[in-house]
């Protein structure tokens, strides 16, 4: 185990679908099991694995410890809270990816310049943080979708106007353009679509969790994936790696009916139920 200072064994801040799929247990009730059930030396194990919070209760109590996790997102959550990464390798990894060559430029600016925007007051090019598009109730996933307005944060002319807090403006030409431009949306949809396992009576189930994103966030997502997969990592940079991307998925899809708020994502006899309005 790498990093400074004593590891705090409490389970902290999870992702939304730990929550619901492997929720951590009581950290008292576990330690009071395995104090009264064991001593020092024993193996503790864990068949049903909820992202390693048992075993690692064990280790801090100086127990031996087997765990099996069920599913490949509880092995990932597994990876992070038993063998911690060093904060200092993660955060190197993100700058690494950051600025890892894609195309004629690096990952970070290749996507930024996708989400490119200006300021209504200054004009300065920016980032936007969120972009609002409107569906009409009978329209489906991937229905009758248009981009309405944008959400952005100007550190430029912060003092001239409303602070550094996010600010909300029409889109402009330049906008419009970006938000429907060919950034080779078909070659990523196409790889992504082959990690999905085909399930019977679920066909058309990846084309529908896939219309949850507009291209350019599918063609952002999927360089990021690939360049998590494509570098030799650690084992638990990888997992945190991974679970940081897992975290930006559904925030930045159309599950997200405003800044900060997202819908719970909804499957019913094979295919995804649609959000509704904005």
């Amino acid at each position: 185990m790498t990093g400074r200072g004593p590891l705090d064994a409490r389970p902290g801040f999870s992702l939304p679908i730990f929550d619901r799929i492997s929720p951590a247990p009581p950290p008292t009730v576990v330690a009071a099991r395995i104090e009264s059930h064991t001593g020092p030396g024993d193996v503790v194990a864990d068949l049903f694995g909820r992202g390693g919070w048992v075993s690692r209760a064990a280790i801090d109590r100086q127990r031996l410890t087997i765990s099996l996790e069920s599913s490949p997102l509880s092995r990932m959550l597994a990876e992070v809270v038993l063998r911690p990464p060093d904060v200092r390798h993660l955060d190197a990894a993100f700058q690494g990816m950051a600025a890892s060559p894609r195309g004629t430029s690096s990952l970070k600016v290749s996507i930024g310049d996708m989400f490119a925007t200006r300021c209504a007051t200054c004009s300065r090019s920016l980032v936007v943080d969120e972009v609002a598009w409107s569906v009409d109730d009978d329209a489906g996933i991937a229905g009758r979708a248009r981009p309405v307005s944008r959400h952005y944060r100007c550190t430029v002319c912060r003092d001239q106007r409303g602070g550094s807090e996010q600010r909300q403006a029409p889109l402009d030409a330049d906008d419009l353009r970006r938000a429907t431009a060919d950034v080779g949306v078909e070659a990523m949809r196409a790889r992504l679509l082959a990690r999905f396992p085909i399930v019977a009576g679920a066909e058309d189930l990846p084309d529908e969790l896939l219309d949850l994103h507009t291209g350019r966030q599918l063609v952002g997502l999927g360089a990021i994936l690939e360049r998590i997969e494509g570098d030799l990592r650690a084992a638990p940079v990888l997992a945190g790696l991974r679970l940081a991307l897992l975290h930006a998925i559904l925030p930045a899809s159309r599950l997200a009916t405003q800044p900060g708020r997202t819908g719970a994502l909804r499957i019913s006899s094979g295919h995804v139920r649609p959000p509704t309005g904005t």
